[in-house]
């Protein structure tokens, strides 16, 4: 059985392909077989990030396949599965979070994002998917440390746990996935390290799941 990771969304443009890349490369920079189930299919970003990736000859190799059920994952070979869900799909999403090992729900940092990614995540946990099982991540905020704080106060407060590691809305993280890298193979380093503690952050929330199952 592969492991899955879902990158889950009640609106567009939070970030849920842009951490759906990140896992993708983490784990298959370690030697693992991945895919990208883009269950987007109106607009296909992680497909057509990978279609970019393989032209330029990027490694480590990351394959990626339309989607519209999570039905299909059973017939998978590879070894970790991530979901980049489809935002307002709200069966598709609820069938991804139950099929997956973590559910990562990415959002900004203001009101506008932080309400709708909350309510979200409280429709899955009211239909049965352990709100242990979910994690937020703060994606395109600001160098302001303070609203950073605060939007992480939120979510906890509603009761779910939210990553240590936020990522900045950087123009290097633009420029690398136009190019088909990842946010951690930018060409910075002070930016890929940041990438890299938010993957790590979400290994560790999956390799603790994994031991408690």
């Amino acid at each position: 059985m592969a492991t899955i990771i879902a990158c889950l969304s009640q609106k567009g443009g939070v970030g849920k392909s842009t951490i759906a890349r990140l896992l993708a490369r983490t784990f298959a920079s370690v030697g693992w077989s991945v895919k990208i189930c883009d269950f987007n299919i109106n607009q296909l970003t992680s497909t057509d990030w990978v279609a970019v990736r393989l032209l330029a000859n990027i490694e480590p190799v990351i394959d990626a396949q339309p989607m519209n059920s999570v039905k299909k994952l059973k017939g998978e070979k590879h070894d970790l599965l991530v979901i980049d869900g489809a935002p307002d799909s709200q069966q598709s999403s609820l069938d991804a979070a139950q099929a997956s090992d973590v559910v990562i729900i990415p959002t900004g940092a203001t009101r506008d994002d932080l309400k709708p990614q909350v309510a979200f995540a409280q429709e899955l946990a009211n239909k049965g998917v352990p709100r242990s099982k979910m994690l937020f991540v703060l994606n395109k905020t600001t160098e302001s440390d303070l609203a950073s704080r605060e939007a992480a106060g939120f979510i906890r407060e509603q009761g779910f746990e939210v990553a240590e590691t936020d990522i900045t809305s950087k123009t290097g993280y633009q420029m690398a996935q136009n190019r088909g890298f990842s946010i951690a193979e930018t060409l910075y380093p002070s930016l890929n390290d940041r990438a890299d503690r938010l993957a790590a952050e979400i290994v560790d929330k999956l390799n603790a799941l994994q031991v408690a199952a």
